[in-house]
């Protein structure tokens, strides 16, 4: 279905409970500018088929940034609360928002980095699990690529007061200033991040690290967190002396694994944490794959989906792929030839067993 509200950027999130939740930006009606609105919050009712009422999280209306790369994000701490966060470039800002354990306010937004705003170039990304909140971002000098990483600030009570910021990631790498990146938690409490590397400035290889600590939180943590890089395969590796302005996403399966989706020189690529990078499909035009979305029903299948543009800036085609537990395609194609907005892209959740919703 399409996104509520005519909304732009969704993203949809299952909680621990196995509901799912909906964050998309909303336009003003009677707004001066073309852009500008607020995001909103809505919960899926499974029974009824239907979102109920929106909720109104940024607490003063922005412009929609056009890029996807700047999409806010969203996550659901186990107490209830669900957790935003987002970019205004013009402010150089990422804002943090949380709501009430019921979801029915959110507080007034608050900005969350100060120390590490050099060169921050797109959009931050949220995890949350039992009392940890986690905010992962990219920045550092945008002239100097290579030397650029991962910072993450982390809450162990439920987002009330953040740890200090900290470098997380390796400055060896690099990282590339304009690709989005992922993260989340996994059954053992440890934390993944999905983040495009920039090696001598062109190395830009999908890196997926993993941090973790010998303590309960990664708040307290400080010198005791570790973090491992795992072995890059080919699906992975992208050479480009220019940023691509990808983005990627990240899934959880009924096992505690995590399955992650990402953009590699214009294919869609699925990697499952310990298993093989394998590319989705070839597209159906010669143009672009790119912005996708994954999720994993209890029953194992898995849907991929993804917009076919002939550049960043365009939603492009819908597209979407089904695979059973055992990785077998399923014969399954959508309905309709569906265009996604412009600076807009699919989300993807399960809602049963074998149900998915998609929205574009």
């Amino acid at each position: 279905m399409p996104t509520p509200d005519a909304g732009l950027q969704p993203r949809l999130v299952t909680s621990s409970d196995d509901s799912v939740h909906l964050l998309y930006f909303k336009k003003r009606l009677s707004a001066p500018s073309a852009r500008e609105g607020n995001l909103y919050y809505r919960e899926y009712l499974r029974e009824e088929r239907r979102f109920g009422l929106p909720v109104k999280v940024s607490s003063s209306a922005f412009d929609l940034q056009t890029f996807a790369i700047a999409r806010a994000s969203m996550a659901i701490g186990g107490d209830g609360r669900a957790h935003v966060i987002w970019y205004l470039p013009r402010e150089n800002r990422y804002y943090y928002s949380r709501s009430d354990s019921e979801r029915s306010q959110f507080e007034v937004q608050r900005s969350l980095v100060s120390d590490y705003v050099e060169g921050i170039d797109a959009a931050a990304d949220i995890a949350a699990e039992g009392d940890q909140v986690a905010v992962v971002w990219g920045a550092g000098a945008l002239s100097a690529e290579q030397e650029r990483t991962v910072y993450a600030r982390f809450s162990d009570n439920n987002g009330e007061s953040f740890s200090p910021e900290q470098r997380v990631g390796n400055t060896d790498l690099g990282a590339c200033a304009c690709c989005s990146l992922a993260t989340e938690f996994d059954a053992r409490g440890r934390l993944s991040i999905a983040y495009r590397s920039a090696i001598g400035g062109v190395g830009r290889h999908m890196q997926w690290l993993t941090l973790y600590a010998d303590s309960p939180s990664l708040a307290t943590a400080n010198e005791a967190l570790r973090g491992d890089y795992s072995p890059l395969q080919p699906l992975q590796e992208w050479e480009m002396s220019s940023c691509p302005l990808s983005t990627n996403d990240f899934a959880v399966d009924k096992n505690g694994a995590l399955w992650a989706v990402f953009e590699t020189a214009a294919r869609i690529v699925r990697l499952k944490s310990g298993g093989a990078a394998e590319a989705v499909q070839e597209p159906e035009l010669e143009t672009r794959q790119k912005n996708p979305s994954v999720a994993v029903a209890a029953s194992g299948a898995v849907l991929t989906a993804w917009g076919e543009a002939i550049s960043h800036s365009k939603g492009g085609q819908l597209r979407a792929q089904l695979t059973g537990e055992n990785g077998d395609k399923i014969d399954w194609t959508l309905d309709a030839q569906i265009t996604i907005p412009n600076f807009s892209f699919p989300a993807a959740a399960a809602i049963s067993d074998d149900d998915f919703l998609l929205l574009w």
